[in-house]
């Protein structure tokens, strides 16, 4: 028999997508076709949509491991594996390159060509499956908050949420919605934002109210605060960035609907707020963006930030009181060592080994197939005490409480089960990093960088730049430069959802002339 890995993945709890009915689907039809199922990957309630999956980049993992012990993956239907066509291209693209097969349960056996065209067409109703979903889920928000009702997440400071039950059922449970009422410190926070209405610095507005935190968030949600319902005001995010560039949509984009709940401040002070928030991001977004690359990472030794200014047409980077060094100047030597930088395989190589070594498990892993057993033997246990509580009413109240103690016991069993998982999968990571994958990640970062110095886009190139740059420390007296690096590229990927892997840093020294 060939050895086979299964791949499990629920957005929604239904019987019939559930992990257990995909379970018991494809270990049926591993044994009619002669398939040994030896590991499982699997993602409970995540969406097909993101790669960031534990279970799916867990899978990813092993199909570079040349030990893995299997050549066959199986998996239900192609929308199991990825709802966007260019992840599941990726994901088959990865198999065919490690030898593995992949094996659609729901899809018939035919000619290679005939598979690959029904693939293809089902990997392409899989996406559109997806962005009609969601497109749907937004119309849904959109009209509820057209009614008057939150879309969604916590209530902005200075009020509370307030549910009411709609009487619909979905997928078993009451549909809830919510509006804002009156919460604590409302009087306060309606201080600082007619203060700051008037024009009054956030200094003064907060001695005013006695306000201090989040106040940049506090202000623009001055409609809120106005008494209307807003959504769709901060932009989507893909890759780590903004769609729109920025984190707020633009103003025509925002869906508002007016006196849903209690106002704090009238309708003239919250357009006061945004006007003052427009003019200063126009400010922030002009002349400083375009002309100082290194504005916020360039340092001199001592810590003390550099500025930029603009002097008879010639930008500057200006430490204290006269002292100056020509911005293009440095910007083109910095930019002149980092290209170097990324493009030496000594550099790939040094990164690589402070990879391992940053990330090398301190512990050595607990046994994981003794912990499982636990748990399985616990659940167990607990599924015939649940049974017998229903049998004798009697003894109820004695079964209660020691399924109540199997529960902790359960819980603290699971704890122990995640991070010795992770600590495997960490292990894993650092035995699978080489300088070839770093060399990789920072010729794509490279190009990246490049195509933004050909195009002239100097804000997405400071982007870049932050990525990968600490800091920039010049020496104005020996005309140094010191370039602190500081990166993550690839590893975030491989590492379980959530984690924070410390960076790697070093440094090298640019001279300027």
């Amino acid at each position: 028999m060939t050895n086979a890995a299964c791949y499990l993945r629920s957005s929604k709890d239904r019987h019939d997508l559930s992990l257990d009915a995909q379970r018991r689907a494809l270990h049926d039809h591993a044994r009619d076709n002669g398939l040994a199922i030896v590991t499982e990957f699997s993602d409970a309630v995540e969406s097909g949509s993101d790669a960031d999956r534990p279970g799916f980049q867990q899978l990813l993992a092993s199909l570079r491991d040349k030990q893995r012990g299997w050549d066959t993956i199986i998996a239900l239907d192609t929308s199991r594996i990825a709802r966007r066509r260019h992840l599941a291209l990726i994901f088959e693209h990865e198999a065919e390159r490690a030898g593995v097969t992949v094996v659609y349960r729901n899809i018939p056996d035919t000619d290679p060509i005939t598979g690959m065209l029904l693939r293809s067409i089902l990997q392409a109703m899989d996406e559109w499956h997806s962005l009609t979903s969601k497109a749907k889920g937004l119309a849904g928000m959109a009209e509820s908050v057209r009614q008057g009702w939150r879309a969604g997440g916590q209530a902005p400071r200075g009020y509370r949420l307030e549910h009411t039950p709609t009487g619909t059922i979905r997928d078993g449970q009451p549909v809830i919605r919510s509006r804002l009422v009156l919460g604590e410190k409302y009087e306060a926070i309606a201080a600082y934002l007619q203060a700051r209405a008037q024009g009054k610095s956030r200094g003064i507005a907060t001695a005013i109210s006695g306000i201090e935190s989040s106040l940049n968030e506090l202000e623009w949600n001055a409609l809120t605060y106005a008494g209307h319902t807003v959504w769709n005001q901060q932009a989507e995010r893909q890759s780590g960035k903004y769609t729109h560039g920025t984190k707020r949509r633009p103003r025509s984009e925002w869906h508002i609907t007016r006196d849903t709940h209690p106002a704090l401040i009238s309708d003239s002070e919250a357009e006061a707020i945004l006007a003052q928030l427009d003019a200063g991001q126009g400010r922030r977004n002009r002349a400083t963006d375009r002309i100082y690359l290194l504005s916020g990472l360039l340092v001199a030794p001592d810590g003390t930030a550099f500025s930029g200014e603009t002097t008879k047409g010639q930008a500057a980077y200006r430490l204290g009181k006269g002292r100056r060094i020509n911005a293009r100047a440095l910007d083109h030597a910095v930019l002149t060592q980092i290209f170097a930088d990324l493009s030496a395989p000594a550099v790939a190589a040094d990164i690589a080994e402070r990879m391992r070594a940053l990330h090398r498990p301190a512990d050595k892993p607990r046994d994981l197939a003794r912990l499982k057993s636990r748990l399985a033997t616990l659940d167990g246990k607990i599924d015939r005490l649940v049974s017998l509580i229903a049998e004798d009413i009697d003894a109820a109240p004695a079964y209660r409480r020691a399924v109540a103690q199997m529960e902790a016991e359960r819980v603290s069993v699971a704890d122990e089960i995640k991070e010795a998982s992770r600590i495997s999968q960490d292990a894993e990571v650092v035995a699978l990093w080489t300088a070839t994958d770093v060399a990789a990640a920072l010729d794509a970062l490279r190009s990246e960088i490049q195509i933004n110095v050909d195009d002239g886009n100097i804000r997405e190139l400071r982007t870049a730049l932050a990525q990968l740059v600490d800091r920039v420390e010049y020496d104005l007296d020996h005309r140094e430069a010191i370039i602190y690096y500081c990166i993550q590229t690839g590893i975030k990927m491989a590492l379980p959802r959530g984690t924070r892997p410390a960076p790697v840093t070093w440094n090298t020294v640019v001279i300027v002339k």
